[in-house]
């Protein structure tokens, strides 16, 4: 079974990012691509004027057997939703190095490495930059975060 997550970043009044998720399982003959845009993006289904990026970040395996597949969107289509702050940037990491997979992995955490991973591709991908020129609130506080792959860590 293949679960799509979909983290939608805005950046809130106060300058921190924030975060809803949302989640569904793939369909049958549905690309994940095409689950982010039905679960995250347009749920209701209907032509959206939104202007976004979508992103995927990263995938992980459930003990039931379940892969979850992650997708960050910036910005929110809807950013007057209930949205979490992302307080902390800690990095879900395992204590084994030869089993990489964190025991447990919360959704904050999920939300902070998509946003980390945005931060990084926004001077890369033109696409990405250009969504973000458009919502520069949000391009400042990805910006912030640094552009270091996934748990690399400075000195």
């Amino acid at each position: 079974m293949v679960l799509v997550e979909v983290y939608l970043l805005r950046c809130r009044p106060d300058g921190l990012l924030a975060y809803r998720r949302a989640a569904g399982h793939l369909e049958p003959g549905e690309t994940p691509d095409a689950a982010a845009e039905r679960v995250g993006v347009n749920p209701a289904g209907q032509h959206d004027e939104h202007v976004v990026a979508v992103h995927s970040t990263s995938w992980r395996h459930l003990d039931d057997g379940t892969i979850v597949l992650t997708y960050a969107v910036v910005p929110d289509p809807e950013p007057t939703s209930p949205a979490i702050a992302i307080r902390s940037h800690e990095v879900a990491r395992s204590a084994d190095p030869r089993r990489p997979s964190p025991p447990q992995v919360r959704h904050a955490q999920v939300a902070a490495h998509a946003a980390r991973h945005l931060a990084l591709i926004a001077d890369t991908d033109p696409l990405v930059r250009e969504v973000l020129d458009r919502s520069p609130e949000l391009g400042r506080a990805l910006a912030a975060l640094g552009r270091v792959p996934a748990g690399q860590l400075s000195c």
